[in-house]
């Protein structure tokens, strides 16, 4: 059982951390982007009194970019904060037990936010609404919040199963 269940994860594993290398690649050049416009913004302000217009806005929109994109790949590297002090001490059998329970409970918490969001982009998109400067729809980046989010459900989704093989072995 234990074989099948590991088999079901590499199978579902491979195209779903493909998806997050893509987005953390593209959170990165989003890094780039923003980077290159608050200096420009700075240099532009300072030097000849011209700031441009709507920088603070767009960063803030980069910024879903840049930390959205980046959840399930950090999840895949293990990079997140993890205390197991005491689950540490526990034996193999138990702490895969432990650990296919705590990322079954965060799969439906985040598969709940994934949820939640796709239905605040809606309302977003059917009421118009757009941000105060520059007068970006807001619904495409509430919709990326939630592939994002989607993305890191699918890893627990994968971890899950991994401890689950980890669980059933004898």
């Amino acid at each position: 059982m234990d074989g099948r269940v590991n088999r079901v994860a590499n199978l579902v594993e491979k195209p779903i951390f493909a998806v997050s290398r893509i987005l953390h690649a593209t959170g990165q050049g989003v890094t780039i982007i923003m980077v290159l416009l608050t200096v420009t913004d700075v240099f532009l302000r300072y030097v000849f009194n011209k700031p441009i217009v709507g920088s603070y806005e767009l960063t803030e929109f980069m910024m879903v970019f840049l930390v959205f994109a980046s959840l399930g790949y950090t999840l895949t590297r293990k990079g997140h904060v993890n205390v197991d002090l005491v689950i540490s001490r526990l034996p193999d059998r138990v702490q895969a037990i432990i650990e296919s329970i705590t990322n079954l409970l965060a799969l439906g918490l985040f598969s709940l936010a994934t949820w939640r969001n796709v239905l605040h982009a809606a309302t977003t998109w059917r009421r118009h609404d757009v941000s105060h400067e520059l007068f970006i729809p807001i619904s495409p980046f509430v919709l990326f919040v939630a592939f994002g989010v989607a993305i890191l459900s699918l890893v627990l989704f994968v971890n899950f199963l991994h401890a689950l093989a980890r669980a059933l072995q004898k």
